[in-house]
């Protein structure tokens, strides 16, 4: 795998995980950076739900128009009632997913989506972790580790967060690892604003065509992956009965946790390492006593969400937070604003491992709370644990720039300069 790893194309790896780069400004408000959570306390101060979309309640350029009426809501308890409350929100905000991912559970709701669900939720519960740890996220962070272990310095975002969820995902579909960085590249067109709808379509049947195969053999000649599980997975149908998942269902799947699993586990676990280089105090605090490990990621979680930003579907008129919202409208849900509300946290702008544990929205809430969450926190654990193990007195490297954490709807920090041992 060593060996496989090196190999990689580094300039297409800067390419593909570069928080800053022009797509995302262009999506994202990539360079949003000062003042973040400023901006977002002011905002929640003055009433938990607001018209418009985020970047319009904060007063910075907005990238994408939509055609019905946004609201965007502020304060935990409001988010929650949202994620929580499907009668009166859904997520077919997120329908035309289905053009490129295929039918999936991100833009399904009700029973459809429970029983669609129903069939990956095994693969993906808490009692899998070690499942996870031990065939993809335990060699892989070693692999990864000792590329740059005895060199004393890295980039950490570059050179292990970007590619360890990556090579987790992709090495548990068992497809190449010269295959990895093609399915992030497509993915990355498939989800691209810039892109035409045809050059979108065409980055998604790029995926078929190397994730169909896999599916093929696997149906033929079942192995101990993700894709066998998948394969092999049963759901009720819509007319009651026992029945698999298809190909196409498999393929949408692939797409979906290519997507979840190789963007926002790489942000977050640079977030994660952001905060405790920054706070070298709670950094050697996790060193001494490894229970902390699992208090750091909680805290990075909560503390600064990667993907801050989900929305839903209004289905009947509505009073939310005080605000009329009528039927047909979207709501854009700030998770980092809900994650930083003082009514939950006390001092909440503060990163602190120590703070008593209370359920953030970072995994969002409901019916569609993340179906990776339990593999992300354990890339990250793992993780975590290792740097800790090899990397010895890790800290900035005094040589280069100080990162920041930047991104409105996909934030993290562009690179970790770090010198070590």
């Amino acid at each position: 795998m060593l060996e496989e790893i090196t190999q990689l194309d580094t300039a297409m790896i800067r390419t593909l995980f570069d928080t800053g780069g022009e797509f995302r400004r262009a999506r994202s408000g990539g360079d949003y950076a000062d003042d973040f959570h400023a901006d977002l306390a002011r905002a929640r101060e003055t009433g938990p739900v607001h018209a418009g979309t985020v970047e319009e309640v904060l007063g910075v350029p907005v990238h994408v128009h939509w055609p019905e009426p946004v609201f965007s809501v502020f304060s935990y308890a409001t988010v929650n009632v949202v994620f929580r409350d499907t009668e009166t929100f859904n997520s077919d905000t997120m329908l035309g997913t289905f053009d490129t991912f295929g039918r999936n559970i991100l833009a399904m709701s009700g029973d459809e989506h429970a029983r669609y669900r129903s069939a990956a939720a095994p693969a993906f519960a808490r009692s899998m972790t070690q499942w996870w740890i031990d065939r993809w996220i335990a060699g892989i962070t070693d692999t990864l580790l000792a590329r740059i272990e005895r060199r004393g310095q890295a980039d950490l975002n570059l050179e292990f967060c970007a590619l360890l969820p990556l090579l987790t995902i992709t090495g548990s579909f068992g497809v190449p690892m010269d295959d990895a960085l093609r399915l992030r590249e497509l993915i990355e067109d498939m989800i691209s604003g810039t892109l035409s709808r045809e050059q979108r379509l065409a980055a998604s049947a790029g995926v078929g065509e190397i994730m169909l195969p896999v599916i093929a053999e696997r149906r033929a000649k079942p192995g101990d992956d993700l894709i066998t599980k998948l394969v092999q997975a049963t759901m009720r149908g819509s007319d009651g009965r026992a029945r698999g998942l298809t190909d196409e269902d498999v393929l949408a799947y692939a797409r979906l946790l290519l997507t979840a699993g190789s963007g926002t586990t790489w942000r977050q676990l640079g977030i994660t390492l952001w905060a405790l280089l920054n706070h070298p105090d709670q950094l050697e605090a996790v060193r001494r006593d490894r229970k902390l490990v699992r208090l750091a990621v909680e805290e990075s979680l909560r503390w600064e969400v990667t993907d801050p930003t989900f929305f839903r579907r209004v289905l009947a008129d509505t009073t939310l937070g005080g605000v009329d919202i009528p039927a047909g409208a979207r709501v854009s849900l700030c998770l980092s604003a809900a994650n930083h509300d003082p009514k939950r946290w006390p001092d909440p702008d503060r990163f602190d491992i120590f703070r008593k544990l209370r359920p953030h929205l970072s995994f969002a809430g409901g019916p569609h709370v993340c179906l990776g969450m339990h593999v992300a926190r354990a890339e990250m654990s793992v993780a975590l644990n290792a740097i800790l193990d090899r990397l010895p007195n890790l800290r900035w490297d005094p040589e280069a720039s100080r990162p920041v954490l930047m991104g409105l709807h996909m934030r993290g920090p562009n690179e970790l300069p770090v010198v070590f041992g």
